[in-house]
Protein backbone atom coordinates (compact mmCIF):
# COMPACT_ATOMS: atom_id res chain seq x y z
CA UNK A 1 0.00 0.00 0.00
CA UNK A 2 2.67 2.21 0.55
CA UNK A 3 3.83 2.43 -3.54
CA UNK A 4 0.00 3.36 -4.00
CA UNK A 5 -0.01 6.05 -1.44
CA UNK A 6 3.25 7.21 -2.98
CA UNK A 7 1.91 7.37 -6.58
CA UNK A 8 -1.15 8.41 -5.86
CA UNK A 9 0.63 11.43 -3.19
CA UNK A 10 3.29 12.58 -6.25
CA UNK A 11 0.49 12.61 -8.85
CA UNK A 12 -2.11 14.77 -6.43
CA UNK A 13 1.64 17.02 -5.70
CA UNK A 14 2.17 17.41 -9.46
CA UNK A 15 -1.60 19.17 -10.14
CA UNK A 16 -1.14 21.11 -6.81
CA UNK A 17 2.04 23.16 -7.74
CA UNK A 18 0.61 23.36 -11.60
CA UNK A 19 -2.87 24.70 -9.77
CA UNK A 20 -0.64 27.14 -7.46
CA UNK A 21 1.37 28.52 -10.06
CA UNK A 22 -1.92 28.97 -11.94
CA UNK A 23 -3.88 30.51 -9.65
CA UNK A 24 -0.98 32.75 -7.98
CA UNK A 25 0.32 34.18 -11.49
CA UNK A 26 -3.62 34.78 -12.58
CA UNK A 27 -3.96 36.71 -9.18
CA UNK A 28 -0.88 38.77 -9.68
CA UNK A 29 -1.64 39.65 -13.11
CA UNK A 30 -4.89 40.99 -12.39
CA UNK A 31 -3.90 42.39 -9.29
CA UNK A 32 -1.42 43.93 -11.58
CA UNK A 33 -3.63 45.81 -14.31
CA UNK A 34 -5.67 46.75 -11.28
CA UNK A 35 -2.87 48.71 -9.28
CA UNK A 36 -1.11 49.46 -12.64
CA UNK A 37 -2.29 53.39 -13.41
CA UNK A 38 -1.79 54.04 -9.06
CA UNK A 39 2.28 52.54 -9.76
CA UNK A 40 2.63 54.66 -12.94
CA UNK A 41 1.19 58.09 -11.21
CA UNK A 42 3.41 57.44 -8.41
CA UNK A 43 6.48 56.75 -10.51
CA UNK A 44 7.31 53.75 -8.71
CA UNK A 45 10.39 51.56 -10.10
CA UNK A 46 10.22 48.25 -10.97
CA UNK A 47 12.33 46.69 -8.48
CA UNK A 48 9.43 48.06 -5.88
CA UNK A 49 6.85 46.67 -7.33
CA UNK A 50 8.37 43.69 -7.44
CA UNK A 51 9.45 43.45 -3.90
CA UNK A 52 5.60 44.76 -3.00
CA UNK A 53 4.09 41.10 -4.53
CA UNK A 54 7.02 39.19 -3.46
CA UNK A 55 5.55 40.57 0.51
CA UNK A 56 2.15 40.15 -1.38
CA UNK A 57 2.93 35.83 -2.29
CA UNK A 58 2.03 34.50 1.68
CA UNK A 59 -1.15 35.96 1.61
CA UNK A 60 -2.13 35.29 -1.89
CA UNK A 61 -0.90 31.89 -1.00
CA UNK A 62 -3.37 31.29 1.61
CA UNK A 63 -6.20 32.52 -0.25
CA UNK A 64 -5.66 30.49 -3.77
CA UNK A 65 -4.22 26.87 -1.89
CA UNK A 66 -8.00 25.72 -0.87
CA UNK A 67 -8.80 25.75 -4.64
CA UNK A 68 -5.92 24.36 -5.31
CA UNK A 69 -6.31 21.87 -3.31
CA UNK A 70 -9.76 21.17 -4.09
CA UNK A 71 -9.09 20.61 -8.22
CA UNK A 72 -6.24 18.21 -7.17
CA UNK A 73 -7.41 16.03 -5.22
CA UNK A 74 -10.86 15.67 -7.94
CA UNK A 75 -8.17 15.61 -11.01
CA UNK A 76 -6.30 13.50 -9.96
CA UNK A 77 -8.92 10.63 -8.60
CA UNK A 78 -10.44 11.74 -12.18
CA UNK A 79 -7.39 11.19 -14.05
CA UNK A 80 -7.10 7.49 -12.14
CA UNK A 81 -10.49 7.00 -13.25
CA UNK A 82 -9.88 7.93 -16.68
CA UNK A 83 -7.44 5.35 -17.05
CA UNK A 84 -9.40 2.54 -15.39
CA UNK A 85 -6.54 2.90 -12.35
CA UNK A 86 -9.16 3.40 -10.18
CA UNK A 87 -11.09 0.52 -11.11
CA UNK A 88 -8.32 -1.93 -11.39
CA UNK A 89 -7.75 -1.10 -7.27
CA UNK A 90 -10.83 -1.45 -6.57
CA UNK A 91 -10.64 -5.44 -7.96
CA UNK A 92 -7.55 -5.63 -6.14
CA UNK A 93 -9.93 -5.16 -2.41
CA UNK A 94 -8.87 -1.77 -2.30
CA UNK A 95 -11.52 0.37 -0.17
CA UNK A 96 -12.69 3.68 -1.49
CA UNK A 97 -11.94 5.49 1.31
CA UNK A 98 -8.11 3.95 1.07
CA UNK A 99 -7.95 5.51 -2.15
CA UNK A 100 -8.83 8.76 -1.19
CA UNK A 101 -6.51 8.67 1.77
CA UNK A 102 -3.53 9.95 0.42
CA UNK A 103 -5.51 13.00 -1.13
CA UNK A 104 -7.24 14.02 2.03
CA UNK A 105 -3.44 13.69 3.87
CA UNK A 106 -2.42 16.40 1.39
CA UNK A 107 -5.47 18.65 2.13
CA UNK A 108 -4.50 18.09 6.06
CA UNK A 109 -0.73 18.96 4.57
CA UNK A 110 -2.13 21.91 3.12
CA UNK A 111 -4.58 23.22 6.13
CA UNK A 112 -1.03 22.84 8.09
CA UNK A 113 0.63 24.86 5.77
CA UNK A 114 -1.80 27.39 5.68
CA UNK A 115 -1.57 27.60 9.53
CA UNK A 116 1.81 28.44 9.44
CA UNK A 117 1.75 30.81 6.59
CA UNK A 118 -0.56 32.67 8.19
CA UNK A 119 0.51 32.72 11.60
CA UNK A 120 4.39 33.39 11.23
CA UNK A 121 5.26 34.56 7.59
CA UNK A 122 2.11 36.67 6.32
CA UNK A 123 1.76 39.47 9.09
CA UNK A 124 5.15 40.24 8.89
CA UNK A 125 5.35 40.41 4.98
CA UNK A 126 1.75 41.98 4.83
CA UNK A 127 2.41 44.65 6.73
CA UNK A 128 5.48 45.20 5.06
CA UNK A 129 3.81 45.36 1.29
CA UNK A 130 1.15 47.49 2.95
CA UNK A 131 4.07 49.78 3.74
CA UNK A 132 4.90 49.95 0.61
CA UNK A 133 1.49 50.75 -0.65
CA UNK A 134 1.07 53.27 1.85
CA UNK A 135 4.16 55.74 2.11
CA UNK A 136 5.26 54.83 -1.99
CA UNK A 137 1.84 54.45 -3.60
CA UNK A 138 -0.72 56.62 -1.85
CA UNK A 139 2.44 59.08 -0.44
CA UNK A 140 1.02 59.22 2.98
CA UNK A 141 2.20 59.47 6.20
CA UNK A 142 4.76 56.97 7.56
CA UNK A 143 3.42 55.46 10.96
CA UNK A 144 5.15 52.53 12.84
CA UNK A 145 3.15 50.04 14.82
CA UNK A 146 5.02 48.48 17.82
CA UNK A 147 5.04 44.98 19.05
CA UNK A 148 2.12 45.58 21.27
CA UNK A 149 -0.12 47.19 18.61
CA UNK A 150 0.43 50.46 19.69
CA UNK A 151 1.04 53.07 17.18
CA UNK A 152 3.20 55.71 16.29
CA UNK A 153 1.58 58.24 13.59
CA UNK A 154 3.21 61.49 11.84
CA UNK A 155 0.78 64.22 11.58
CA UNK A 156 0.38 67.39 9.70
CA UNK A 157 3.12 69.85 10.82
CA UNK A 158 6.01 68.86 13.29
CA UNK A 159 3.45 66.95 15.63
CA UNK A 160 3.83 63.14 16.46
CA UNK A 161 1.07 61.40 17.86
CA UNK A 162 1.17 58.04 19.75
CA UNK A 163 -2.35 55.89 20.85
CA UNK A 164 -1.96 52.60 22.44
CA UNK A 165 -4.93 51.08 21.54
CA UNK A 166 -7.90 51.87 19.38
CA UNK A 167 -11.16 49.88 18.71
CA UNK A 168 -10.90 50.39 15.04
CA UNK A 169 -15.18 50.30 14.58
CA UNK A 170 -16.00 53.57 16.57
CA UNK A 171 -12.36 54.91 16.70
CA UNK A 172 -12.43 55.23 20.30
CA UNK A 173 -8.93 55.27 21.67
CA UNK A 174 -7.66 54.53 25.22
CA UNK A 175 -4.20 56.20 26.09
CA UNK A 176 -3.32 59.13 23.49
CA UNK A 177 -0.12 61.23 23.39
CA UNK A 178 0.48 64.19 21.35
CA UNK A 179 3.78 65.84 20.47
CA UNK A 180 4.53 68.88 19.22
CA UNK A 181 7.87 69.52 18.23
CA UNK A 182 9.97 72.74 16.76
CA UNK A 183 11.63 72.81 13.38
CA UNK A 184 14.52 71.85 15.03
CA UNK A 185 12.60 68.23 16.23
CA UNK A 186 13.03 69.71 20.19
CA UNK A 187 9.79 68.40 22.52
CA UNK A 188 8.20 72.17 22.61
CA UNK A 189 4.57 70.56 23.96
CA UNK A 190 3.04 66.99 25.12
CA UNK A 191 -0.38 66.01 26.30
CA UNK A 192 -1.03 62.96 27.73
CA UNK A 193 -5.07 61.30 27.89
CA UNK A 194 -6.03 58.25 29.00
CA UNK A 195 -9.29 58.53 26.58
CA UNK A 196 -9.59 59.91 23.25
CA UNK A 197 -13.60 60.55 21.41
CA UNK A 198 -14.35 61.90 18.06
CA UNK A 199 -16.92 64.58 17.76
CA UNK A 200 -18.63 66.88 15.66
CA UNK A 201 -15.77 69.74 17.17
CA UNK A 202 -13.04 67.42 16.83
CA UNK A 203 -11.11 65.41 19.30
CA UNK A 204 -11.64 65.62 22.87
CA UNK A 205 -9.22 64.38 25.30
CA UNK A 206 -10.41 63.13 28.80
CA UNK A 207 -8.24 62.44 31.94
CA UNK A 208 -4.80 64.07 31.17
CA UNK A 209 -2.23 66.07 31.66
CA UNK A 210 -0.63 69.04 29.38
CA UNK A 211 3.32 69.68 29.53
CA UNK A 212 4.33 72.81 27.88
CA UNK A 213 8.55 73.23 27.83
CA UNK A 214 8.78 76.54 25.38
CA UNK A 215 8.01 78.35 28.70
CA UNK A 216 10.11 79.14 31.70
CA UNK A 217 9.44 77.85 34.04
CA UNK A 218 7.73 74.56 32.31
CA UNK A 219 4.32 74.19 32.79
CA UNK A 220 2.18 71.13 33.81
CA UNK A 221 -1.70 71.75 33.96
CA UNK A 222 -3.60 68.85 34.12
CA UNK A 223 -7.34 68.53 32.60
CA UNK A 224 -10.56 66.47 32.37
CA UNK A 225 -11.22 67.31 28.91
CA UNK A 226 -9.59 69.23 26.26
CA UNK A 227 -10.16 70.05 22.42
CA UNK A 228 -6.85 69.49 20.11
CA UNK A 229 -6.93 70.67 16.65
CA UNK A 230 -5.73 67.32 15.22
CA UNK A 231 -6.58 67.23 11.30
CA UNK A 232 -6.40 63.65 11.33
CA UNK A 233 -10.02 61.55 12.16
CA UNK A 234 -10.87 58.14 13.27
CA UNK A 235 -10.94 57.05 10.20
CA UNK A 236 -7.23 57.84 9.35
CA UNK A 237 -6.11 56.37 12.96
CA UNK A 238 -8.38 53.17 12.21
CA UNK A 239 -7.54 52.48 8.85
CA UNK A 240 -3.55 52.20 9.81
CA UNK A 241 -4.12 49.87 12.99
CA UNK A 242 -3.28 46.54 12.10
CA UNK A 243 -6.42 44.29 10.83
CA UNK A 244 -6.66 40.89 12.13
CA UNK A 245 -5.28 39.69 9.06
CA UNK A 246 -2.06 41.47 9.81
CA UNK A 247 -1.58 39.71 13.62
CA UNK A 248 -1.33 36.02 14.66
CA UNK A 249 -3.10 34.36 16.83
CA UNK A 250 -1.43 35.35 19.91
CA UNK A 251 -1.06 38.62 18.41
CA UNK A 252 -5.06 38.92 17.96
CA UNK A 253 -5.91 36.97 21.38
CA UNK A 254 -3.82 39.91 22.96
CA UNK A 255 -5.14 42.72 21.57
CA UNK A 256 -8.76 41.30 22.82
CA UNK A 257 -7.66 40.40 25.71
CA UNK A 258 -7.20 44.33 26.04
CA UNK A 259 -10.05 45.47 24.54
CA UNK A 260 -11.76 43.44 27.48
CA UNK A 261 -10.19 45.15 29.61
CA UNK A 262 -10.36 48.46 28.53
CA UNK A 263 -14.00 47.96 28.65
CA UNK A 264 -14.97 47.85 24.76
CA UNK A 265 -16.68 45.15 22.81
CA UNK A 266 -14.44 42.48 21.62
CA UNK A 267 -17.22 40.29 20.14
CA UNK A 268 -16.35 41.13 16.00
CA UNK A 269 -12.65 40.22 16.57
CA UNK A 270 -13.66 37.04 18.65
CA UNK A 271 -14.91 36.06 15.37
CA UNK A 272 -11.63 36.67 13.47
CA UNK A 273 -9.79 34.92 16.39
CA UNK A 274 -11.91 31.87 15.64
CA UNK A 275 -11.77 32.02 11.78
CA UNK A 276 -7.69 32.13 11.79
CA UNK A 277 -7.81 28.15 12.78
CA UNK A 278 -11.00 28.05 10.89
CA UNK A 279 -9.66 29.36 7.43
CA UNK A 280 -6.72 27.38 7.76
CA UNK A 281 -8.67 23.70 7.72
CA UNK A 282 -10.48 24.98 4.73
CA UNK A 283 -8.06 22.86 2.27
CA UNK A 284 -8.69 19.82 4.57
CA UNK A 285 -12.78 20.29 3.69
CA UNK A 286 -11.82 21.20 0.27
CA UNK A 287 -9.82 17.71 -0.13
CA UNK A 288 -13.08 15.63 1.32
CA UNK A 289 -15.41 17.62 -1.37
CA UNK A 290 -12.92 17.05 -3.95
CA UNK A 291 -12.44 13.58 -3.03
CA UNK A 292 -16.10 12.91 -2.79
CA UNK A 293 -16.65 14.50 -6.29
CA UNK A 294 -13.20 12.85 -8.24
CA UNK A 295 -14.40 9.37 -6.55
CA UNK A 296 -17.80 9.82 -8.96
CA UNK A 297 -16.04 10.66 -11.93
CA UNK A 298 -16.29 8.47 -15.18
CA UNK A 299 -14.14 8.38 -18.28
CA UNK A 300 -15.15 11.22 -19.70
CA UNK A 301 -16.91 13.01 -16.01
CA UNK A 302 -14.17 14.91 -14.89
CA UNK A 303 -14.51 18.48 -16.63
CA UNK A 304 -18.49 18.21 -15.13
CA UNK A 305 -17.28 17.95 -11.95
CA UNK A 306 -14.90 21.02 -12.22
CA UNK A 307 -17.36 23.03 -13.20
CA UNK A 308 -19.54 21.85 -10.44
CA UNK A 309 -16.33 22.92 -8.22
CA UNK A 310 -16.77 26.54 -8.98
CA UNK A 311 -20.56 27.64 -7.91
CA UNK A 312 -19.67 24.96 -4.57
CA UNK A 313 -16.62 27.48 -4.60
CA UNK A 314 -18.94 30.48 -4.53
CA UNK A 315 -21.37 28.98 -2.28
CA UNK A 316 -18.75 28.45 0.64
CA UNK A 317 -17.43 32.34 0.66
CA UNK A 318 -21.07 33.55 0.72
CA UNK A 319 -21.70 30.96 4.00
CA UNK A 320 -18.24 32.35 5.30
CA UNK A 321 -19.51 35.76 4.77
CA UNK A 322 -22.72 35.25 6.04
CA UNK A 323 -21.41 33.51 9.11
CA UNK A 324 -19.20 36.63 10.00
CA UNK A 325 -21.70 38.91 9.54
CA UNK A 326 -24.03 37.18 12.29
CA UNK A 327 -21.26 36.23 14.32
CA UNK A 328 -19.98 40.44 14.17
CA UNK A 329 -23.50 41.07 14.83
CA UNK A 330 -24.25 38.80 17.66
CA UNK A 331 -26.67 36.94 16.22
CA UNK A 332 -24.44 33.86 16.76
CA UNK A 333 -21.74 33.12 19.03
CA UNK A 334 -17.98 33.48 17.18
CA UNK A 335 -16.86 29.92 17.47
CA UNK A 336 -20.12 29.01 15.49
CA UNK A 337 -19.90 32.24 13.44
CA UNK A 338 -16.49 31.35 12.01
CA UNK A 339 -17.18 27.61 11.66
CA UNK A 340 -20.15 27.45 10.12
CA UNK A 341 -18.93 27.15 6.50
CA UNK A 342 -16.54 24.19 7.53
CA UNK A 343 -19.09 22.18 9.32
CA UNK A 344 -21.59 22.81 6.40
CA UNK A 345 -19.24 21.51 3.77
CA UNK A 346 -16.88 18.81 5.90
CA UNK A 347 -20.20 17.02 6.75
CA UNK A 348 -21.53 16.63 3.30
CA UNK A 349 -17.83 15.98 2.62
CA UNK A 350 -17.91 13.22 5.07
CA UNK A 351 -21.19 11.97 4.55
CA UNK A 352 -20.41 12.01 0.00
CA UNK A 353 -17.25 9.56 1.50
CA UNK A 354 -19.11 7.27 3.39
CA UNK A 355 -21.87 6.56 0.83
CA UNK A 356 -18.73 5.19 -1.37
CA UNK A 357 -17.28 3.38 1.28
CA UNK A 358 -16.74 -0.09 -0.11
Amino acid sequence: MRLLDRYITRESLKILLLCLVLFVGVYVIVDLFEKFTRFLEARVPPALILRFYLFSLPTIFTQVLPVAVLLASLLTLGGLARHNELLAMKMGHVSTLRIALPCIGLGLAASLAAWGTTEYVAPRTTERALNIWRTQVRRLPAHRITRDSDIWYRAKGNRFVHISLIETRSGLIRGMSIFDLSPGFDLLRRVDAREAAWGAGGWTLRTGYRLDLDQTPIRIEPFRELGVALEEGPEEFARIARSPEEMSYAQLRAYIERLVSSGMSATRYRVDLEAKVATALVSLVMALIGVSFGLRTGKAGVMLWVGVCIPMGFLYWMLLSLGFSFGRGGVLPPLVAAWLPNLVFGTAGLLSLWRLRG
